[in-house]
């Protein structure tokens, strides 16, 4: 399924309202993206090419893939064609591993976190002729080390431009491809789940959108871009309560007729009341994270719930009138031979009901997650 590049067209909102002539190239469907990148960047004759990375590897412990070699190969050839550019490169991996990513890459400036204050800031100093200092968010190299400047964790998102997604992507390429169009209605996350990235990319704590500017977002998209399928991408949809059901209620008085999903949806909060909330606006199906079926297991992931509210929410949804895709995680801390059956009977519950199940196989380490910490006290890296 292909992904909505959502934090490239916030930046390019966002350079755009400093002034600055901005081009977007999607590399997404190209057949040969460097003979694209090449032919497009000599025709634009950029001062600075910025390069978005979303994902380091692709997380399959059976067939790891990474995909760095690629994003490095695309490097050169940019900076072939465009030698006079500055380079600098930003995406949600960097807010993952943003020193040891910009030394694979060989990025002199990489922004790690929101990209739609730090990015302008680097280029009004890379444009002064200036040597960027500390910068909120941005790596920069400081006698001959990588050093990041922690993210400013701004919380006024409303007073961020509008994206307008669709003047920047071809949002109607991806929903024929299977793809859904992302919209965030927060960022940040307080749960403590031990493998997750959220509190390196977007921060701990909840920066809250309007729900009425949530509700502008999608009935823009849906009017002029003709979208009709919308997925909420936050870490948590569901989480704070309140602010989900303000936002379902904002997209439900206005009759869209779109349809709704997220695939972040955690058992910990759901009442039945937020539940009819979003099938009102339009949620056939949602994913739920459960990662276990198996008490000990989840409190050794620190998810926050217990498996009397999964089938608690289990019940509720199906009463709600939705579909559930249920999200495991086998193979993490204190897994045995019985906490897997525990899981594979639930799954088999849900699957007899009507539902979806997806497993994934082993936990990926991540540098600065608890989970690091654990393997590094077990052994497991070094």
């Amino acid at each position: 399924m292909p992904v909505v590049p959502n934090g490239v067209a916030c930046v390019a909102s966002a350079l755009d309202h400093a002034g600055h002539d901005v081009r977007v190239l999607d590399l997404c469907f190209a057949r040969d993206p460097h003979r694209l990148a090449r032919e497009t960047s000599r025709e634009f004759n950029p001062d600075v090419i910025g390069l978005s990375v979303r994902n380091i590897d692709n997380s399959d412990l059976i067939a790891l893939e990474h995909y760095t070699p690629a994003a490095a190969s695309l490097l050169d050839t940019l900076r072939a064609s465009a030698p006079r550019a500055q380079v600098i490169a930003g995406g949600a991996a960097f807010g993952v591993a943003p020193e040891a990513l910009s030394d694979e890459l060989g990025i002199e400036h990489a922004v790690a976190g929101d990209g739609e204050r730090a990015t302008p800031a680097l280029i009004a100093e890379l444009a002064a002729g200036r040597t960027p200092g500390a910068i909120p968010g941005v790596v920069r190299r400081v006698d001959g080390r990588r050093v990041l400047t922690p993210p400013g964790g701004d919380g006024a998102l409303d007073s961020l431009p509008p994206v307008h997604m669709h003047r920047w992507l071809d949002l109607k390429r991806y929903e024929r491809r299977g793809g859904t169009v992302p919209i965030q209605t927060k960022r940040g996350c307080v749960f403590k789940c031990i493998y997750c990235t959220y509190l390196n990319v977007e921060g701990w704590g909840y920066r809250l959108r309007d729900p009425e500017l949530v509700a502008d977002e999608i009935e823009e998209l849906a009017r002029e871009a003709h979208i009709r399928h919308f997925e909420f991408v936050d870490s948590t949809f569901n989480a704070p309560p309140r602010h989900a059901m303000s936002v379902c209620e904002a997209i439900a008085r206005r009759n869209l007729k779109v349809h709704l999903d997220t695939t972040n949806f955690t058992p910990a909060t759901a009442s039945p009341e937020l539940l009819a909330l979003m099938r009102r606006a339009g949620f056939k199906w949602l994913g739920i994270t459960a990662e276990s079926a198996s008490d000990p297991v989840l409190e050794s992931l620190q998810k926050g719930f217990d498996v009397s509210q999964l089938r608690t929410v289990a019940a509720n949804v199906s009463r709600a009138g939705m579909g559930v895709l249920w999200i495991f995680l086998i193979g993490g801390p204190g897994e045995t031979k019985a906490t897997l059956e525990e899981t594979l009977r639930f799954a088999a519950e849900r699957l007899d009901s009507g539902d979806a199940v997806y497993l994934t196989v082993g936990l990926r380490v991540y540098p600065g997650t608890t989970l690091h910490r654990i393997a590094i006290d077990e052994g497991v890296v070094p």
